[in-house]
């Protein structure tokens, strides 16, 4: 079985529609007609997906999906909508909506919306599954410390060793699942990869710590993680994206820290990706941090992906911009987009990153 969906949606042909669709390809569905079974039903079996129509006969679509948020947090929610409105579907994404579609849809459609979503809600399961072999594990050596007081240095010794690990492990394991993605596309390919090399050369230059470099290689080699969450087709878009598509892109930063937030292990790494779209002047998402309230290795990231996305070949740029370019669009944002010490350090070593190339 690929998955159990939820579908709510007052409209029978709808209803049997993705039920048919869907189950031919191996998800166990169940349906509801109206907002009050749907909620009950929801909260009362598990789902890797919930599909639901804003328009509902009795409790619309936007408070199921604020019931079934306050049941699960971390349930996965679809909205569908027959009366296009940015105004429904940002207040459907504020609350914690997924995604959304927009009536009529084609089957092709909902099928890669769905498997996305239940990649996406297995990977989060992962997640919790990881942090808990974590907690068991370091639970009982805390137990075996309490009881052999002597052996405290040598249990102290393979806690750490455990905690080095898992969080290696977990990285690796969440590293292996970004570039599997990135190498679907022929532009993302190899970003991550140069974002952390520049990051690491910047964080060199400024003096860092060799635990705040590793900290910073990390959050490069993942900042992108939240795209799994977006749509192929909004990231590939060579044309304007619409709102509701730039609404979707700017979620990336927080939907990929989301994947990370439920391992205290790796909160500086969680926030630093949260944080690597902010600008210097707060005018950067999602929460328009300013300065030095936002984390350095933020500001280093930040830099570090934009030269190499100005340098390299875009789906809305297909010719490069020079190194000269770039250099200069760099410092015509010194202070606005940028951190000028950043950037400092960054024109120290910018030949060294062109010879590593």
């Amino acid at each position: 079985m690929e998955g159990r969906i939820l579908v709510v949606d007052d409209e029978e042909v709808i209803r049997s529609l993705l039920r048919d669709a869907l189950s031919d390809l191996g998800y166990d569905i169940k349906t509801c007609s109206n907002g009050k079974s749907g909620i009950e039903t929801a909260t009362s079996d598990y789902f890797d997906a919930i599909i639901t129509d804003i328009r509902l006969p009795d409790i619309d679509g936007i408070h199921l999906l604020e019931a079934v948020k306050k049941y699960d947090p971390d349930s996965l929610v679809i909205v569908i909508t027959g009366y296009p409105s940015f105004d429904s579907v940002r207040d459907a994404l504020k609350l914690g909506a997924h995604d959304y579609l927009t009536k009529p849809f084609n089957i092709d459609e909902i099928t890669f919306t769905i498997r996305k979503a239940v990649a996406y809600r297995k990977t989060m399961q992962t997640n919790k599954v990881l942090l808990e072999e974590l907690e068991k594990k370091n639970m009982l050596l805390e137990q075996t410390n309490a009881i052999l007081e002597v052996r405290v240095k040598e249990r102290t010794e393979n806690l750490q060793k455990l905690y080095n690990d898992l969080r290696k492990t977990y990285i690796d394991t969440i590293k292996a699942f970004a570039d599997a993605l990135d190498a679907k596309d022929h532009y993302t390919m190899s970003h991550s990869e140069s974002v952390t090399r520049i990051a690491v050369l910047i964080a060199e230059q400024i003096g860092l710590s060799e635990q705040e470099v590793e900290d910073i290689r990390e959050s490069a080699q993942l900042h992108d993680l939240g795209k799994i969450g977006i749509d192929d087709a909004i990231l590939r878009k060579e044309g304007k994206l619409t709102p509701e598509e730039w609404e979707q892109i700017k979620s990336h930063s927080s939907k990929g820290a989301q994947i990370l937030e439920h391992l205290g292990f790796l909160k500086n790494i969680t926030e630093i990706i949260r944080e690597h779209h902010e600008h210097f002047d707060g005018g950067g998402y999602p929460e328009g941090l300013k300065g030095t309230g936002i984390k350095l290795g933020a500001r280093i990231i930040t830099l570090a992906d934009a030269y190499d996305a100005m340098t390299s070949e875009r789906p809305y740029r297909k010719t490069p911009l020079t190194k000269e370019a770039a250099l200069e669009e760099i410092k015509k944002n010194s202070g606005t987009q940028f951190d000028p010490m950043i950037i400092e350090a960054f024109l120290k070593i910018v030949d060294k990153i062109e010879q590593q190339k």
